[in-house]
């Protein structure tokens, strides 16, 4: 593969290649544009197919990127309306290997593979529910509604509900068991179960006809029904033995314990005794079993300690010791989970402060691997693929989040795609590894980060960029890989915003370049802010301008003509182009989406939905209001109100029958 077209933190072998939805794998183009064209004006066709393609990248589209990959039979240079291939086209992100929901706060979790897809359920941080999320590749999420809530006043799960462990019903495709811890109005804590079928969206809790919620047996344990006591965070593992599930409680002499509870797989389960007894009070606290090559291994967070402790034994009742126990990572409540093709990742949430005091949840994950019996966590290179050429700049890259707005002494919005981006002033690596969001290592450290090699297959590429207006010393560069030639150059603009910039790559298709993002600049504002470089299978629109060595030069028959370039023209000019801009979120959705737009203040603006053939799905009208802003909502439904079918759709704004912005949607029912 030529480049990376984003950063995988497990690689292939472990993400499933499965496609999620009724994905489109080879589109005649021609036939498309010609379906387009026959529905509206050409210029709306050709933004229609612009829309269909691969566009630039946010974290909602990055979720379904290998949905909608389009392969032309014929992708001739020639024909600036047919796009050059996806597939071969490089994109660099620097998204990192966690889920983050800035509306929430996720806490115990477990994970489901179903084709190709990675569900993760969590306790959201009220306590009150589940929540529920999927990606294909463990660094874009896409969040859906809760799936399961606490019970009614005087219910058994009446107060909390917590640690969900799903696991597949054996015999029953499509049918799944959620095992759960509930807290009742005196905070005595139980296990419950709710079921799925057919759908990991819908749970349903059991009757207590069918399995009466039930914990450990007071003759060891400390619990009772009208007390605060501990029965809670279940963990399914089955073996040639039969089906257990390990729970955190205290023995009735108030040491820490885990409870071992053995059952059928389904309703039926009884109190099998402890497994293991801690030395002291301290709870081991969301207990993860497996059994690999002869031996059990115990992953648990040890109250008052802290991290993920691991520690094995070659019986699952006895032979634990905690003296032989290693802190493997830090982190609280891990899982592991096999993938198809038999790699572990282990999952775990954590928690950081942010200027406000508040903690702020995430789930991270790794590869796990073995040497012996040990367990080793092992984090990808921040950087994925990127190699540092020179100082220490790049030390703490990427960072995560708007950590400008973290700071509080300065409420820039960066406007990063997603969560990670270069910064190279900002010195927060992301949850896990401690450093507080605003940290600043600011514009003393020096360095230069290197991107691997790629042939130009498409037809422009754009990026973000923000940071100091310095061209020579602090800039994102495209290189010719044989000659080191600079052919393109960005440098920021002096404030810490970044803003889009696009290269026409039209002259260097099929030659190999490399990206570097240098900082060499220690004066005021000496960093450079980079993110979401990608390269794009159609060229720039006629009347956009490109950037050439970090100037805009206008465009003529799609290609840079310096020559036509006025005189007066600022180096670091805006952009001209379309003039509002248009998104939606959620996206991918199901079945609701908001449709945003800019445009002129009190402006009336009319919202169309196209489907990929380029027919009219939707209309609908809307007002801004005196800052230009406004919003339509789409259920998913037609103009004659008949729901539509999951698949790739384009939404455009229009003002006064002109184009003000367009973006692409992606219903998934």
């Amino acid at each position: 593969m030529n480049g990376s077209k984003q950063r995988k933190i497990i690689g292939d072998m472990i993400v499933p290649q499965t496609r999620v939805c009724h994905a489109l794998t080879r589109v005649d183009l021609y036939l498309v544009i010609s379906m387009i064209k026959s529905a509206m004006h050409n210029t709306i066709a050709l933004l229609i197919l612009l829309i269909l393609l691969p566009a630039t990248a946010t974290a909602a589209d990055e979720n379904v990127r290998n949905l909608d990959r389009l392969h032309p039979a014929n992708t001739s240079t020639t024909d600036r309306h047919i796009p050059g291939d996806p597939e071969a086209m490089v994109f660099f992100d620097f998204e990192g290997p966690v889920m983050y929901n800035p509306d929430q706060d996720v806490k115990d979790h477990t994970i489901v593979i179903s084709d190709g897809v990675y569900h993760i359920f969590y306790i959201v941080a009220n306590e009150r529910n589940f929540g529920h999320a999927t990606s294909t590749d463990l660094i874009r999420w896409t969040f859906h509604e809760p799936v399961l809530y606490r019970g009614e006043p005087g219910d058994w799960d009446a107060h909390d509900i917590w640690a969900p462990c799903i696991v597949p019903m054996e015999g029953s495709p499509g049918y799944y068991l959620m095992f759960y811890t509930g807290v009742n109005s005196s905070s005595a804590q139980q296990t419950g179960m709710a079921y799925s079928f057919g759908s990991l969206d819908q749970w349903v809790k059991v009757e207590e006809e069918l399995m009466t919620p039930f914990a450990c047996d007071p003759s060891w344990c400390n619990w009772a029904v009208d007390k605060y006591c501990h029965f809670r965070d279940p963990n399914f593992f089955e073996d040639e033995s039969g089906c257990y599930l390990t729970q955190t409680t205290r023995t009735a002499g108030d040491l820490g314990a885990v409870a071992l509870t053995s059952g059928d797989g389904g309703f039926s389960w009884n109190d099998a005794g402890p497994m293991y007894v801690h030395d002291n009070w301290h709870l081991l606290e969301s207990t993860f079993v497996l059994k690999r090559n002869g031996k059990y291994h115990l992953f648990f967070t040890e109250e008052g300690v802290g991290g993920i402790s691991h520690m094995f034994s070659d019986s699952l009742t006895s032979g634990w010791d905690i003296i032989y126990r290693s802190i493997i990572d830090f982190g609280a409540a891990a899982e592991i989970t096999r993938t198809p093709s038999g790699a572990d990742i282990i999952s775990r949430h954590t928690s950081y402060l942010d200027y406000t005091g508040d903690n702020v949840y995430s789930i991270r994950f790794d590869t796990l691997t073995w040497s012996g019996n040990h367990a080793i966590v092992n984090l990808e290179s921040p950087l994925g693929d990127w190699t540092v050429l020179s100082g220490d700049a790049f030390n703490h890259q990427p960072v995560f989040g708007d950590a400008f707005a973290f700071r509080g002494d300065d409420t820039t919005k960066v406007g990063m795609e997603g969560n990670w981006w270069i910064g190279t002033a900002e010195r927060f690596d992301g949850p896990i590894f401690g450093y507080r969001p605003g940290s600043r290592q600011g514009d003393g450290p020096r360095g230069a980060i290197r991107s691997t090699t790629f042939t130009v297959t498409g037809r422009s590429m754009s990026l973000l960029v923000g940071g100091g207006n310095y061209p020579d010393s602090c800039y994102v560069a495209m290189i010719d890989a044989g000659t080191g030639e600079t052919i393109y150059s960005e440098t920021g603009r002096g404030v810490e915003a970044m803003d889009k910039r696009f290269w026409d790559l039209e002259p260097y298709m099929g030659r190999e370049f490399y990206f570097e993002i240098v900082d060499d600049c220690s004066s005021p504002m000496g960093h450079i802010n980079v993110d979401a470089i990608e390269e794009l299978p159609f060229p720039p629109s006629s009347g956009s301008t490109s950037t050439l060595s970090g100037g805009f030069v206008p465009l003529k028959d799609g290609k840079p003509d310096p020559s036509d370039a006025p005189a007066s023209a600022a180096k670091n000019a805006p952009v001209p182009g379309i003039s509002g801009e248009v998104s939606c979120s959620p996206n991918p959705f199901n079945p609701v989406t908001t449709i945003s737009f800019t445009a002129g203040p009190r402006s009336l603006i009319e919202v169309v939905v196209f489907s990929i053939a380029g027919k009219r799905v939707h209309t609908a009208t809307a007002m801004t209001s005196d800052d230009g802003t406004g919003s339509v909502v789409w259920d998913g439904r037609s103009d004659s109100g008949r729901a539509v079918a999951s698949g790739i759709y384009a939404a455009a704004a229009f003002e006064g029958g002109r184009i003000v912005g367009m973006t692409k949607l992606v219903l998934l029912r």
